[in-house]
């Protein structure tokens, strides 16, 4: 009997590493009944306790299951690999330990640094010594927590605007294996709390919809503020050209509270924060010419007798990591030598390309609908609904064209394959300091950043 327990558990173990490793990729044109989110940045700890303040509460392991009466709480740790479940005398443990609630109450998970309540089902796992925490959410609850948490404000339009916006984001994600997080390196998702009431209504009334290019989910990416004009995704990240992400001029973001901003630094903490990041004795910095878009994409270090020439974003997030993201705000600027310092007045917040935040807001402000906000960013683009499980496709939705004058195609400089593979080779991109391009630029509360640590792609 013990024998068959330790064959069980080993197995167990063996599909539960299998699946962390290789996620699950999500089947083109389908919307999912439920989504998982990795909520375990905001809740990771070796301790965790889960209530459901509304309802009673199961909790289910491979050992066997318990009902925990309304009111009551559920303690888990772990216990070597085994997750340890305890309700009053009470105890379950298993490799994965799975809770749910009655149908539409909330879950509440408590930690001695946040407090947060989700929809859905929670699944603990041992992750390196922590607790991993995925909350299976159902699509359009998590839709509205992303709009509540990123957007923040209160016109519909914008509101919905960004809800098909985070919807495409994320399904795109999934479809291309990659994992959902709850943190600025992904979309920010603070459960149910920041679920608005026009958050949800913007979910309800664009459920289902989506942003397409040649039938197949677009890359939304999107930023707090772009400056007044949007860039090139070529211009931040070496990827691929892509036809929706081009730059245009911007009227509505130039009333954003950040359209202009000015940083200075003395020259010594500047050398002595990109030598660390770096690896060269920095003695002088130059920034090339700016692109197409207005963005400077290559930044040259020069040390003694050596020099290193890094991309704007990566500039950026050396700049981010030592001073802070409100330091410099975008790539979108123009840098002066002052003798013992460098001043920079530049233009937007964020990396600027697809959405602008509060662009989208003044759109609405101004009488624009969510189609010709997502137009407007997102060219070339169409409006689709997805189907739910098992139901028939459904037509394309057009979106209008808003402008006469047609956005401007990128250069060919800038879309050149070969270019960018000796760029690959020469240059020291954001992607080697934080990982791999992701949307990660939140519209933080009155505009300010919440969070200056490592964000990818923003």
């Amino acid at each position: 009997m013990k024998q068959n327990l330790i064959t069980y558990l080993l197995c167990t173990l063996c599909m539960a590493l299998f699946s962390m490793a290789f996620p699950a990729k999500l089947a083109a044109n389908e919307i999912p009944d439920a989504i998982g989110v990795n909520v375990s940045d905001t809740v990771s700890s070796t301790s965790l306790t889960v209530s459901s303040p509304d309802g009673a509460l199961w909790i289910e392991s491979a050992q066997g299951s318990i009902q925990v009466p309304r009111g009551q709480t559920v303690r888990l740790t772990i216990n070597g690999s085994i997750i340890e479940a305890m309700v009053g005398s009470e105890r379950i443990r298993g490799l994965e330990i799975n809770l749910k609630s009655n149908a539409g109450t909330p879950l509440g998970l408590s930690t001695s640094a946040a407090v947060r309540y989700y929809a859905g089902t929670i699944e603990v796992s041992n992750k390196q010594g922590t607790l991993q925490v995925i909350n299976r959410v159902p699509l359009e609850d998590y839709v509205a927590s992303v709009v509540g948490s990123e957007y923040g404000f209160e016109d519909l339009e914008g509101s919905k605007a960004m809800a098909v916006v985070a919807r495409t984001y994320a399904l795109h994600a999934l479809q291309n294996g990659k994992e959902l997080l709850d943190n600025e390196t992904f979309q920010v998702y603070r459960g149910l709390s920041h679920a608005t009431p026009i958050a949800r209504q913007a979910a309800s009334e664009t459920a289902g919809q989506v942003l397409n290019y040649d039938n197949e989910l677009i890359d939304a990416v999107y930023s707090a503020s772009n400056g007044g004009k949007t860039a090139y995704n070529t211009s931040l990240w070496n990827t691929k050209a892509l036809p929706y992400l081009i730059s245009r001029k911007d009227p509505w973001d130039e009333k954003s509270p950040h359209a202009e901003w000015d940083w200075s630094v003395s020259k010594d903490q500047l050398f002595s924060a990109l030598s660390k990041t770096f690896g060269i004795n920095v003695k002088d910095v130059r920034a090339g010419k700016p692109g197409y878009d207005g963005r400077i994409t290559e930044v040259e270090l020069r040390g003694s007798g050596t020099s290193k020439t890094i991309s704007g974003s990566a500039f950026r997030a050396a700049i981010a990591t030592h001073f802070g993201s409100k330091a410099l705000k975008s790539t979108y600027f123009k840098m002066n030598d002052r003798r013992n310092s460098y001043s920079f007045s530049g233009q937007g917040f964020g990396h600027g390309v697809g959405l602008s935040q509060w662009g989208a807001h003044f759109m609405a402000d101004d009488g624009h609908s969510y189609a010709q906000i997502l137009a407007f960013y997102y060219s070339n683009t169409s409006l689709k609904r997805l189907p739910s499980s098992g139901s028939s496709d459904q037509p394309l939705i057009e979106l209008p064209v808003l402008l006469k004058k047609a956005p401007v195609a990128p250069p060919v400089w800038l879309t050149s394959e070969s270019i960018f593979e000796r760029r690959r080779k020469s240059v020291v991109d954001a992607l080697n300091i934080w990982d791999t391009p992701n949307r990660g630029d939140a519209k933080l509360e009155e505009g300010e950043a919440k969070n200056s640590g490592k964000r990818t792609g923003w």
